[in-house]
Parts: structure tokens; sequence; C-alpha cells
């Protein structure tokens, strides 16, 4: 069963299986609809110094390693960060294991910092948004991905089917209790189940605006739009954000 206490705890157990669904491209869901509109947000990232927050196996952040001056990726969990270690990279990345909660890094030491479908496992969201401001730029960019909090919340997120099995929109259930959720129904292997921490979109709103980070563009990608693939395109899955750190 999973540590439902400890997020820490639960990214180590499901390392390795996370590793091979993802691989050096992200799974169907990354390759097709996040990694484009997250790198039309990036932008030229030539001369930049860039980290990538909660970078998992890396595979991020050897893709920025071609574009930028210097990455640094940073994971709490020491499984995905020895994963990222053992495969090759140039001298212009760097990784470390390390909290975003607590980022062992100067104030304004980035130029741009992306994180990358990794906001709705923290269990503190505004520690974490407070870290990735304090070391951003004044200028700089934040690029953060998420599944959508609206319809993309399972189990307390379900698809409608009318009588004839169309699917014709989604079921939201418990949208305003915020924290740790996990769905019996899903699985990144037979062993462990899947687990997230749920907060609303003011949540998130809140939270970057309180760190001097406004919205300069979002995204609420169509799957069906982007991949071609499926029946219907009531709801978004996920929400991708460019924020960029106000001058105090």
């Amino acid at each position: 069963m999973v540590d439902r206490r400890s997020s820490k705890a639960y990214w180590g157990k499901v390392a390795k299986p996370y590793d091979k669904l993802v691989g050096e491209t992200g799974d169907k869901a990354h390759s097709l609809v996040i990694n484009p509109i997250v790198l039309d947000f990036l932008g030229d990232l030539k001369g930049k110094v860039v980290l990538d927050a909660g970078c998992g196996n890396g595979y991020w952040s050897r893709k920025l390693a071609q574009r930028a001056k210097k990455v640094v990726g940073i994971d709490f969990t020491e499984e995905l960060i020895k994963i990222a270690d053992s495969k090759p990279f140039g001298h212009n990345l760097e990784f470390r294991q390390g909290n975003l909660k607590e980022l062992r890094c100067p104030n304004s030491e980035f130029d741009v910092v992306l994180c990358n479908m990794v906001l709705m496992d923290m269990d503190d969201l505004d520690k974490v948004i407070g870290e990735l401001s304090r070391v951003l730029k004044p200028n700089g960019v934040l690029v953060a991905s998420i599944t959508h909090p609206c319809f993309e919340n399972p189990p307390n997120t379900t698809t409608v089917e009318d009588k004839k099995g169309r699917k014709v929109g989604r079921l939201v259930k418990h949208y305003f209790k915020t924290g740790v959720v996990v769905d019996a129904k899903q699985s990144w292997d037979d062993k462990h189940e899947y687990q997230h921490y749920h907060y609303t979109i003011s949540n998130y709103l809140n939270a970057f605006s309180k760190h001097n980070l406004y919205v300069d563009l979002a995204s609420e990608p169509n799957w069906v739009e982007m991949t071609g693939e499926g029946d219907h395109s009531h709801t978004p899955y996920f929400l991708i954000w460019k924020l960029k750190k106000l001058t105090v």
C-alpha cells in the first residue's frame, strides 16, 4: 500500500515504474500534448541558466541542456536522482537531490524555471511556489504544468456516458476538498496506487500572486485536437502556465 503521509516516500516507491513510463520523451500525454506547449512557453533558452524543478528521471533536464547555457535538475527523490545521474548528459547539466520547499540555491540564480507536472505532487504549494519565485531572477520566466484541477482529480472526477456509451462530459466531486488524494483504481504498476495533492485553481493563482508571479500565458490543451485521438473533447486534461516574476 502507498504511504499516504509522505509524498517523498511515495515517489521513492514508484521511481522505477515512473522512469519506465516517461523514458526520454515522456508518455503520450507528455510528448503529444504537454511538451509542445511547454517548449513554446519556455522560448529561446540560448545563454540562459535554467532550473528543472522536480526533474524526475531528468529527461526534461537533458532536453533543456541542449538549448541552455546551464541546467540544474533538482528532485527530492533519491531514487529518481540516481536514475537521472545514470544516463548520459553534457557538462552543462547538474543533478541535485533537494526539496523544492527549501532550495539550496541563491536568490535570483535562474533566468528560467521549469516545473513540469510537479506542483500537484507537492504537500505545501505555497512554500514551493515561494521558493521557485525566490530563485528566479526579476523578469524571469516560470513555466508550470499540472493535471487540470477541475476535471482531472481521480477518483473525484469520472467520465459521463450516455445510453449509447458515448462520452458526453465529466462528473466532478469534492472540488473544494484539498490535500492528498489516493486513487485505488489507478496504479503505476500492480503494487503502487496513484497519489497526488489536489488544490483549487484559486489556490494556485493566489500563491503565484503572493510571490510576485503574474500569468503571462495559459493553456488548457484539447487532447483530441492535438493528438487526433479519442471521441470527445469536452474538458481539458492539463493546465499550463507561463508566469513572469515582477520586479519589486
